[in-house]
């Protein structure tokens, strides 16, 4: 997995689309149609459209489903806005924020989307 930081503060979901396929983030902009804010149904959608293998929904995390799965887009509540970071093999590729042993200080993970290899 290459870290791919996010080239405006709106664009998260985009930069974790483009690590999980190997693809620019030109071209996810395009194929996403925004470089703006994303909600989970955009990522689905693009994780579609690439034949990326996927949970069928976002699952909050809960006392029956208290750890992401190890590979995963991360729901992840800043104080003042919702983030999306991708974990994969027990790193946190944080498009903000960089490469991450574990989620932001700042941030609390309320849910995420299981990625099928």
């Amino acid at each position: 997995m290459e870290l791919m930081m996010q080239p405006n503060p709106c664009a998260c979901g985009q930069a974790c689309i483009a690590m999980i396929t190997n693809k620019s983030i030109e071209e996810v902009f395009k194929v996403m149609k925004t470089e703006g804010p994303t909600s989970i149904g955009q990522l689905i959608e693009a994780l579609d459209y690439y034949k990326i293998k996927h949970a069928e929904k976002n699952v909050r995390i809960s006392k029956k489903n208290p750890m992401p799965s190890e590979y995963a887009i991360l729901t992840v509540h800043m104080p003042t806005y919702t983030h999306w970071v991708l974990l994969y093999n027990q790193q946190y590729y944080d498009p903000e924020f960089g490469l991450l042993e574990s989620c932001h200080p700042e941030g609390k993970i309320t849910s995420f989307l299981a990625i099928y290899e």
